[in-house]
């Protein structure tokens, strides 16, 4: 689960202390820094180093947690050449703390965010995504994990619906036969990135975590298939991504537990962006519609 929200530090230049921190733990050599778009999780920097990378501050995770999703991205990008691991310092460790905060050293990758309007851009974070999937087994140096235990009570006070949670709970008692697997979790446009024609990069793996797979096609979907304002699903779109995922072979064979699962993660984040007052009001509302508009929704192939 999310840690609570929190505001960044509120810097935009890189400070000194820090850089000469990842220049002796990683043996990268800069003379200036620029800020670059890191959204709402994280502060980013980009160096003049050769070959360039980037410094993250993370703004919700703890140490432990960077850790354990730097672990996992080093293990996919070992299967996947569009994952870019992490650095990793003279202690052997890619995460260290500055100020409280953790710290990581990224390569630093050339391309934009995804465009999910773009079919042949949306088929192929598809095929990636299949490719996550094919890949996300017990990786000899990680082992199984254990999903995380959630409590949503704050999520089903906010937005009622007893039907979705009666729904939640037998599905959650059947998990266990569930395809399971590590996951990215956080697999939308902003951390798929294109270059010439193809995904040269999928960054951002603060959100990683062992669980079943459906979880993370169901979320995929909507990320890949939802509107430009995120009040509803475009059924075309969302069929495409998932046509194209179990044409790449993708394991997880599409069901009627998509919407329920995405309704679930949509009510989730509501409250989770409300909890720290750092929802924005479009967002919110739009939200907010889709809860509701998704209900009478039917989504499979």
């Amino acid at each position: 689960m999310r840690p609570r929200p929190v505001r960044l530090m509120n810097m935009q230049a890189l400070p000194e202390t820090l850089l000469a921190e990842v220049r002796d733990r990683y043996g990268v050599v800069a003379d200036t820094a620029e800020a670059i778009s890191g959204g709402t999780a994280s502060k980013l920097w980009r160096l003049d180093s050769e070959p360039s990378v980037v410094v993250r501050l993370s703004q919700y995770y703890r140490l432990p947690d960077q850790q354990w999703s730097c672990r996992v991205a080093a293990e996919f990008a070992g299967e996947l050449s569009e994952v870019i691991p992490p650095l990793v310092g003279s202690d052997g460790e890619a995460v260290f703390s500055w100020q409280g905060r953790p710290i990581t050293v990224w390569p630093f990758v050339m391309g934009e965010r995804l465009d999910r309007r773009n079919l042949v851009q949306l088929r192929q974070a598809a095929r990636l995504l299949a490719r996550l999937h094919l890949s996300a087994r017990a990786f000899p140096s990680l082992s199984e994990g254990k999903p995380p235990e959630r409590n949503d009570s704050e999520a089903e006070r906010l937005l009622p619906d007893p039907d979705l949670d009666r729904w939640l709970r037998s599905w959650q008692e059947h998990s266990d036969d569930q395809q399971a697997g590590w996951m990215h979790r956080d697999f939308f446009p902003g951390n798929v990135l294109w270059r010439d024609g193809q995904i040269v990069g999928l960054v951002d793996w603060d959100e990683v975590e062992w669980g079943p797979l459906t979880n993370e096609l169901a979320w995929s979907v909507w990320e890949f298939g939802r509107s430009l304002a995120g009040d509803a699903l475009d059924l075309d779109h969302a069929l495409e991504f998932l046509s194209e995922y179990r044409r790449a072979g993708g394991p997880v064979r599409p069901t009627n537990d998509l919407i329920p699962l995405i309704r679930a993660r949509l009510r989730s984040d509501i409250a989770f962006w409300r909890r720290g007052n750092a929802a924005d009001p479009a967002e919110d509302r739009a939200k907010v519609a889709a809860f509701s508009a998704l209900r009478h929704v039917s989504l499979v192939p």
